[in-house]
């Protein structure tokens, strides 16, 4: 025995409902889609995603209880962020410059179109680029804010053993 509504039964009343109702005209909605895509939403903050992301690392980091802060480390991967953000996101800089400046070949439907996807590929890839070095300092001055952190404390520890004569 079936339940209600399924088996060869079922697929008879499925196909004999009544239909959905058209979206009402201006409404947004397609016919037959679930609903209209959302309007964007503002651009990302990538300042604020490298600081947390440069947090949320060195926290993982340091959970295990058995972590050791060793500030050359530290200093090596900064050195290699910053030289990152140097050479690297100069010269990809430099050359995406042009990458929204394409002209058309010739002057029919097809180059004019090609070059306006061209041009429009070109400034986000160069928004691509911004957001990324944004991201990028963002989480090499979170860095250096920990080390100069650590060391200031290290310091004040260093300072509050002499003050008791534990060290010279």
């Amino acid at each position: 025995m079936t339940r209600p509504g399924s088996g060869p039964q079922g697929v008879y009343n499925q196909l004999n409902a009544t239909p959905q109702k058209a979206p009402a005209p201006g409404s947004g909605l397609i016919q037959g889609a679930a609903a209209a895509p959302p309007p964007p939403g503002p651009p990302p903050d990538y300042r604020n995603l490298g600081a947390g992301q440069a947090k949320a690392d060195f926290a993982a980091a340091s959970a295990n209880g058995g972590w050791e802060f060793d500030p050359e480390a530290m200093d090596q991967v900064i050195k290699s962020l910053e030289d990152c953000l140097k050479n690297d996101f100069r010269l990809a800089q430099n050359e995406a410059v042009w990458l929204d400046q394409i002209k058309p070949p010739g002057d029919e439907v097809g180059s004019q179109g090609y070059t306006a996807a061209a041009n429009r590929s070109g400034t986000e890839y160069k928004s691509f680029l911004q957001g990324a070095e944004q991201y990028t300092r963002a989480y090499v001055d979170t860095l250096i804010q920990i080390r100069t952190a650590y060391q200031e404390q290290d310091q004040a520890a260093i300072d509050a053993l002499r003050q008791i004569g534990k060290i010279d």
